[in-house]
């Protein structure tokens, strides 16, 4: 080889070198710096596992308190009153005195009473002797035998009126209405007193339309708990349960009675707790559920796993589910801000 290829040859290794060299010193000038990937940190969470407790299913509502039995007094006949012995908060026993009503007009009338009738029974005796003897005709004696009847009827009724204008209690009983008084006018336009038995109180619950199955379906089941918030509280037993619902306000009366009335008056504000089944179930807190309804299991490899979990019986504090969820872990902190299969981070385990 001559000399001139030679050194040719030579030229051309040092710049294939020198381009090989200038290439790799780009190429780690260019990515020295790796590229830096952001990762999201993992949402944190808490989670619970279900618990085996007793679920009472039923609800909550309220009322007022009522008498039984809210009688009002009426006078049967109109006067002044000139007695009136009773006051509210009085208790009376059946024929005490209520109100006396002026007697004078009345005492009037039964004198008059008693006085034609004395008279006609005078005659009715001549008449009846002659009637005998054929003195007088079957007519006469008839007229005036008629004549007796109705005059005996106006002395009765006389001696009834008499009797009326001392009113008297039609039972036994609390008075919690005593709205007249001595010098009024009594007739029988307005109750002199309204007579309550405080030992027999009941309550007119009103229930909502869905309840209706729940409530008929298990009245030997169902136990009632009246209380109030100034402290007394009763178990109460069904009176009665309407059998419509009313299509104004969606509800159906329960009407109940309290066992233990001492401490309710009537027009006590109450509220009343109605239960009709009560067993012992797989349960979560109510935190643990959505808005909609599901919930967010955590699955093996820590991420979040939607479920529609159905309810099988719920209180106000948790919800029963299905036993095979025994072992399952539930969220029931974050769990609103997850997406199905995002991976979690668990803070706190209430198990």
């Amino acid at each position: 080889m001559d000399r001139n290829k030679r050194n040719s040859l030579i030229r051309y290794s040092i710049l294939i070198i020198i381009f090989v060299i200038v290439a790799l010193s780009l190429y780690f000038f260019f990515n020295r710096d790796k590229d830096v990937v952001y990762t999201p940190p993992l949402s944190p969470v808490e989670v619970v596992k279900p618990e085996y407790r007793t679920i009472a299913e039923g609800i909550s509502t309220t009322g007022y308190i009522e008498a039984e039995a809210m009688i009002p007094v009426v006078p049967f006949v109109s006067g002044t009153v000139e007695e009136y012995p009773i006051k509210p908060g009085d208790k009376v026993n059946e024929g005490d005195t209520i109100a006396v009503i002026d007697k004078r007009p009345f005492q009037l009338q039964l004198r008059q009473a008693e006085a034609q009738v004395a008279g006609l029974e005078s005659a009715f005796r001549r008449v009846d002797a002659l009637r005998e003897s054929g003195g007088v005709s079957a007519q006469e004696y008839d007229s005036l035998s008629a004549q007796l009847e109705a005059a005996s009827a106006s002395l009765e009724l006389a001696e009834l009126q008499l009797s009326y204008a001392t009113v008297t209690a039609p039972s036994s009983g609390t008075v919690i209405q005593a709205p007249s008084s001595v010098g009024s006018v009594g007739s029988d336009e307005m109750p002199l007193a309204v007579i309550a038995d405080l030992d027999n109180l009941i309550v007119n619950l009103k229930v909502g339309e869905k309840y209706f199955q729940s409530v008929t379906g298990n009245i030997e089941k169902l136990k009632i708990t009246v209380s109030s918030p100034s402290g007394p509280s009763s178990d109460a037993e069904v009176v009665s349960i309407a059998p419509y619902i009313d299509p104004l306000s969606k509800t159906f009366t329960v009407k109940v009675r309290l066992m233990s009335p001492e401490g309710f008056v009537p027009g006590m504000f109450i509220r009343a707790e109605v239960l009709w089944s009560e067993a012992e179930y797989l349960t979560l807190p109510l935190a643990v559920r959505k808005l909609d309804g599901s919930v967010y299991a955590l699955s093996s490899d820590n991420s979040a796993e939607y479920i529609a979990v159905e309810s099988i019986a719920e209180d106000g504090e948790y919800f029963a589910i299905d036993p095979s969820y025994e072992n399952t872990r539930f969220i029931i902190r974050g769990q609103n801000s997850l997406l199905s299969g995002e991976r979690v981070r668990v803070i706190e385990e209430n198990l």
